[in-house]
């Protein structure tokens, strides 16, 4: 209970500041596979879930402050699995230029409906009765959009939701 609250007490900071412009960013040069094996190597050693993760070879390095980063795909990986069935699929690729690494999360749950998708980041969204805040999305598009990058949301394969992050290799930060 201690740690939900504490976390609830980060996500209301972040989105206050996400919300004022005061969002403190230390990007860096960082390795997307290195950050987001920590990620799913930690959720995985928690949960009973199975949690694949792809990683396409010769992937470029992300500019990001891998704080933020790691907090994007936590939330990512954390909806898919409270909101998913079976196995969560992670993977990183090449993404179209200017971006340089695309995550993306699968999960085999119900999916996100198309008329709902924009929805989703809005700050206090929710839906069903799995928990939540209702601003784990609505940080993951604020922080992917303080780095220059873009959140997209679509179908899975075979069923469930695929939410997709093109993070920048290089400062594509706005003004």
């Amino acid at each position: 209970a201690a740690n939900r609250r504490a976390r609830l007490i980060a996500e209301l900071r972040g989105g206050a500041r996400i919300d004022t412009g005061r969002l403190q960013l230390d990007p860096r040069e960082s390795s997307a596979e290195v950050l987001v094996r920590r990620v799913v190597d930690s959720i995985e050693a928690g949960t009973s879930r199975e949690i694949r993760l792809d990683v396409e070879a010769d992937l470029p390095e992300v500019f990001a402050d891998p704080d933020k980063f790691t907090q994007v795909v936590t939330n990512l990986v954390e909806n898919a699995i409270r909101h998913g069935q079976g196995q969560v699929c992670v993977s990183l690729a090449r993404a179209e230029s200017p971006y340089g690494v695309r995550i993306t999360v699968d999960d085999e749950g119900d999916g996100i409906p198309v008329e709902l998708r924009r929805r989703v980041f809005t700050k206090f969204w929710t839906t069903g009765d799995s928990g939540g805040s209702g601003l784990g999305m609505y940080i993951v598009g604020g922080l992917a959009r303080a780095h220059g990058g873009w959140v997209t949301i679509g179908d899975a394969p075979g069923g469930g939701a695929r939410v997709m992050v093109d993070w920048p290799s290089d400062d594509q930060r706005p003004e």
